[in-house]
């Protein structure tokens, strides 16, 4: 009697490895470096970028109040030096009249100084604006402030329900451009702020020239 040889068949490996070629393909796909990005990775990136702007905004305010200590200090070694009766009495009418006209300008320098320092740490209000395809997803006021606080509780609960991925993509970029323009405008009024201090050191070290060899002559 014949010995059976029917051997049971193992499924085919062709589905598999098929499938193992399309995850491969997609795993090698993301690490291209020319692909688009993906929505989460955009939001990832875009959360980046805000957090850098914000720190750069903190800096310029450190920055600013910097110069006004600096300031503060020019002005202490001015006023300990005016006050010096010793000094002050030995000026001559003539040389009391000139060391007043530089003092009287350096009074103004410095009244210039706090305005520009005012300007330059008052609070920014540069809302994003945008004309954007609605087909992109246009921007729900979910996260900017001003939008946020013209709806109710509810109204604003319900909008972050509704909010899609694009939505807050496109917000949230609006929101980097507005902190970008805040941070640029930041920047010329802190380097206005430090060319104006550089002008009030040179002055302050005018006068001590002019007091010191008006009473050495």
């Amino acid at each position: 009697m014949p010995i059976s040889t029917t051997v049971d068949t193992l499924p085919p490996l062709a589905p598999t490895q098929a499938g193992d070629d399309v995850k491969r393909r997609k795993w090698e796909a993301k690490q291209s470096d020319s692909r688009p990005l993906g929505a989460m990775e955009r939001y990832r990136a875009l959360n980046d970028a805000m957090d850098e702007a914000y720190d750069l905004f903190d800096l310029t305010n450190r920055d600013a109040r910097f110069a006004l200590i600096l300031m503060g200090g020019l002005n202490a070694a001015l006023v300990v030096f005016a006050t010096r009766s010793e000094i002050v009495s030995r000026l001559t009418p003539t040389q009391g009249a000139i060391t007043g006209v530089v003092l009287a300008a350096y009074v103004v320098l410095a009244f210039v100084f706090l305005l520009q320092a005012i300007q330059a740490l008052r609070p920014g209000n540069i809302r994003p604006v945008s004309k954007i395809d609605a087909a992109v997803g246009l921007p729900v006021g979910v996260r900017y402030f001003e939008d946020v606080v013209t709806r109710s509780v509810d109204e604003h609960v319900a909008a972050w329900n509704n909010v899609t991925i694009a939505q807050l993509n496109t917000e949230l970029a609006a929101q980097v451009h507005s902190m970008c323009l805040r941070n640029v405008k930041r920047k010329d009024a802190l380097r206005r702020l430090y060319n104006h201090l550089r002008l009030m050191t040179i002055l302050l070290a005018v006068i001590l020239v002019i007091v010191l060899s008006f009473t050495q002559s």
